[in-house]
């Protein structure tokens, strides 16, 4: 139990965090949002379930710096 939630909350950023770098580059906040949390379970559940690995995946924000903002 301690264990599930605290991967939960150590993921759960990422959901708010991603679309609101992301917005700043002209992308749709829902449309990013939606994205980081479908790409995400997609992710979990093919290492789960394909792998047996217990491991959960989200998408790295790394590759958000090199998105240049409109000027």
């Amino acid at each position: 139990m301690i264990a599930g939630l605290t991967t939960f909350a150590t993921m759960s950023y990422i959901i708010f965090v991603n679309p609101d770098i992301l917005k700043n580059t002209g992308m749709d906040q829902n449309s990013v949002l939606a994205a980081t949390c479908i790409a995400s379970a997609v992710a979990t559940l093919v290492m789960g379930l394909v792998a047996n690995y217990p491991l959960a995946l989200a998408p790295g924000m790394g590759i958000n710096a090199y998105l240049p903002s409109p000027s």
